[in-house]
């Protein structure tokens, strides 16, 4: 009975072979992070993947209730004040910061109006 030491050529992957499929996943990875973040390779360009949507979402809606509080409080005051600062209204502190630029939300005590001061949040 004779042993087979030999291996065949064809039975194993070759090394030039791994790289090009690891090439390829690489490749197809750093695509989809890209759709997936948002962000465009090119200078000045901005798309707007699911993450960056997000974001967007979470400031409105930070803003939304921010200002339902601060019209409830302003309701149930007897001379109708607006609180002093956003600190009265006893949010959590990373409601009180805009997701997408980390800036804190400005806030106007004397007419009770807040807003994102990050760009392009102009609007909310």
């Amino acid at each position: 009975m004779k042993l087979r030491t030999n291996r065949t050529s064809h039975a194993a992957f070759a090394l030039i072979e791994l790289l090009i499929v690891l090439a390829i996943v690489a490749i197809l990875a750093g695509g989809l992070y890209t759709v997936y973040v948002g962000k465009s390779g090119k200078a000045g360009a901005k798309s707007h993947g699911p993450v960056a949507e997000a974001q967007l979402t979470v400031c409105t809606e930070n803003l939304r209730q921010i200002r339902m509080a601060i019209d409830m409080q302003k309701n149930g005051d007897a001379d109708g004040k607006a609180p002093a600062s956003l600190a009265e209204l006893k949010f959590p502190r990373e409601s009180l910061i805009c997701p997408d630029g980390k800036e804190p939300y400005v806030y106007d005590a004397e007419t009770g109006q807040v807003r994102c001061v990050h760009p392009g949040h102009e609007k909310f």
